[in-house]
């Protein structure tokens, strides 16, 4: 009999503590939300600033290509020019 009282005693204290814990855990948990919640827009944000980095350097690297291409042309102008300005002078 008195086995069972005592572990009827425990029982109904480990009842009694378990619902003040719960209030705890509870807070807790609503703070590793608040967390979890900053930690996913800080990711979000860190996300878009480097699509949009990508972005701006995929342009640059057309404008560079393109520059580069122009910049050939009128090399080849040039060249065209010059020769064109050799046989005039004859």
């Amino acid at each position: 009999m008195k086995k069972f009282k005592g572990l009827g005693a425990m029982l109904l204290a480990g009842l009694l503590v378990i619902p003040g814990n719960l209030g705890l855990a509870g807070q807790v948990l609503a703070q590793s939300e608040a967390q979890t919640d900053k930690q996913l827009q800080e990711l979000r944000q860190k996300r878009q600033e480097t699509l949009q980095e990508q972005e701006r350097e995929a342009k640059q690297l057309e404008n560079t290509g393109k520059r580069k291409q122009d910049a050939l042309k009128r090399q080849q102008d040039a060249i065209k020019r010059q020769k064109a300005a050799e046989q005039g002078q004859r």
